[in-house]
């Protein structure tokens, strides 16, 4: 190998002193004119050719791509406005033996160099000195230099001074003995012990109090001297509030907005959520969507006396303490009286309620309107028949010889793994259980203020003959229920500006009125460009005030229908919104990151 490099060098050595200093070589500029002309050099800005004895500088931009590769080449082969680093530079063996080449790349045992156009790599022990060094410091120049990290800065948080205003509801900062910080509501406290909510209240910590600097062992001794007494203030007006005469109220009041007063005087549109010893809960009629817990002393007294009869009828038509049936076979454990009984799981906000039935897949959803005057009928339910969103397991039974025989037929559940407690709290919800095939499945819900969403998976047995397929149902109510003994006349203003607004997902917009019959709508809306569908919306006078909006997270490999509900001839009578996959792999699953969501909102 060094016999080969020495050859190479003492060959390059006269080549590189006139080999092709006289080759002719093809420049042709953009308008496709050729002249031939030797090649003298080339940077970032052209090239410098001799043409019959005489040198001419071509800029780059007036030469087609071909003479431009050119020029990379001979100039070097690397782009133009390279780094310094790709220049020419002398190149020396251990013989002496010089030549003057571009370099290109370095690693730990070798240098690789262009030489009119031609690529060579030298081993660094056929080096000398000189151009081992020259090679390592072109290496390292052509590396891109890290950019500065900027040293991180501890900053310096006080504890919370405990001779200051202190508040049982405002976070806290508290120090460790080697000055650690930490942010939190004070709980609890013992003389061992501290205990502090962290990250707003979702998690709950205990500190021993010798791990805490003094100033922080002096704070938590305040604040439970300090909860104490709130504590005992509480029981005392827990006391009062017993004793209070309150104004007679009803189920339906419970459901309207009212009128509070605070304890200055300034009064507040609100509706009553709940209430305990500490706190009234309300949602506020210019923010609905969030919840306000209120001390009770920040209420005027008639403003005490009217929560605590809301308080009170409540809890006489949702007790605290319900009767609960328990969960058996295929059903889910339930509430076994009160407003929600036959219901597992609870969710109310003033803008609906929402409730998961025993049954485990069907969940039903209740509007809460203002109506027409809005102060006298806020929060009460815009009708008494739900919207219901259903998961759906389904196969098709071939049993018949006769493919005109075959039906689709519903998976039953027997059985349930995960059976959640019933509750009024609780915003996710997981259950999952057996089928009558013993295929399992997992359901999936998140009902909160921002809206509702749903999704889930199943799985059938290895040797299941008729695959079982997923997907969820959204159908609206009969809002005319009547209607069969009503004229058009009597009809029309039940129904009014009820529509259906479908997003799909090639042409624009459009509404299908709830009056226009469905065999008018299918001829009109037929075809793929309008089903599926990207979103729908329900608007109009038999959803009061609200809008919904049924939209998935994805429809990539998924599909999202419209159609005709369970029977009638127009759309007020039901509508159905399908969901389910376009495609083999998701055939019994509706995954998380695309998942139905239903969005309700007031539009006046």
């Amino acid at each position: 190998m060094m016999k080969l490099i020495s050859l190479l060098l003492l060959l390059l050595v006269p080549a590189a002193l006139g080999q092709d200093a006289d080759k002719l070589h093809p420049w042709t500029d953009l308008k496709g004119r050729t002249l031939q002309a030797k090649f003298i050099k080339a940077d970032g800005d052209g090239v410098t050719i001799d043409w019959n004895g005489k040198r001419f500088d071509l800029p780059l931009n007036t030469l087609s791509p071909e003479s431009k590769a050119l020029a990379a080449k001979l100039g070097g082969g690397s782009p133009f406005g390279s780094s310094p680093s790709s220049g020419i530079h002398p190149w020396t063996d251990l013989k002496g033996r010089t030549l003057q080449a571009r370099f290109l790349k370095a690693d730990a045992t070798s240098v690789s160099i262009n030489w009119n156009g031609q690529v060579f790599k030298l081993p660094f022990n056929s080096l000398n000195e000189e151009s081992r060094k020259l090679a390592i410091k072109l290496r390292d120049a052509a590396k891109p230099k890290p950019k500065p990290t900027p040293s991180p800065t501890t900053p310096t948080v006080e504890a919370t001074n405990p001779e200051g205003e202190l508040n049982l509801a405002a976070e806290q900062v508290w120090t460790s003995s080697d000055g650690n910080p930490l942010k939190g509501r004070f709980v609890a406290a013992t003389d061992a012990n501290v205990t502090i909510a962290t990250f707003g209240g979702r998690r709950e910590v205990t500190i021993p109090m010798e791990r805490l600097s003094e100033k922080s062992q002096a704070l938590a001794k305040k604040m439970k001297v300090l909860a104490e007494e709130v504590a005992k203030n509480q029981a005392a007006f827990a006391k009062e509030r017993a004793k209070m005469k309150v104004p007679e109220v009803t189920e339906a009041d419970l459901d309207k907005e009212h009128e509070l007063t605070n304890a200055e005087g300034v009064a507040i549109k609100a509706l009553f959520v709940d209430a305990d010893d500490e706190h009234a809960i309300v949602l506020l009629s210019n923010n609905p969507t969030r919840p306000f817990e209120l001390p009770w002393k920040k209420f005027s007294p008639e403003s005490q006396a009217l929560i605590e009869a809301l308080r009170r009828k409540k809890e006489e038509i949702i007790p605290k303490n319900p009767k609960i049936i328990p969960a058996r076979g295929g059903r889910l454990a339930y509430y076994g009286n009160g407003r929600f009984r036959n219901y597992n799981s609870v969710f109310q906000s003033a803008l609906y309620d929402v409730a998961l039935h025993y049954n485990g897949s069907l969940v039903h959803v209740w509007l809460k309107s203002p109506g027409s005057t809005r102060n006298a009928t806020d929060g009460k339910r815009a009708t008494e028949r739900p919207i219901g969103v259903h998961y759906y397991a389904t196969y098709v039974d071939r049993s018949d010889p006769n493919p005109r025989r075959h039906h689709r037929r519903h998976r039953k559940i027997v059985a349930y793994d995960i059976s959640p407690a019933p509750s009024m709290e609780r915003e996710l919800t997981t259950i999952s259980g057996t089928f009558d095939n013993n295929g399992t499945f997992q359901y999936d819900m998140d009902i909160n203020h921002r809206g509702l969403s749903f999704w889930g998976k199943l799985k059938d047995p290895s040797d299941e003959e008729w695959p079982t397929r997923m997907s969820i149902g959204i159908y609206t109510p009969n809002v005319a229920p009547g209607a069969i003994n009503m004229s058009m006349a009597e009809i029309e203003p039940i129904i009014g500006d009820g529509a259906l607004y479908i997003d799909p997902i090639e042409e624009k917009r459009a509404k299908l009125p709830f009056i226009t019959k469905w065999d008018i709508l299918f001829k009109k809306f037929s075809g793929n460009a309008w089903n599926p569908i990207k979103s729908a919306e329900l608007m109009g006078k038999p959803f009061g005030s609200h809008k919904v909006k049924v939209t998935p997270t994805s429809i990539k490999g998924m599909s999202f229908r419209w159609g005709k509900g369970y029977s009638g001839v127009f759309p007020f009578q039901s509508v159905h919104l399908g969901y389910v996959s376009a495609e083999g792999k998701y055939r019994d699953v509706i995954p998380k990151n695309r998942r139905l969501n239903v969005f309700i909102t007031r539009v006046r």
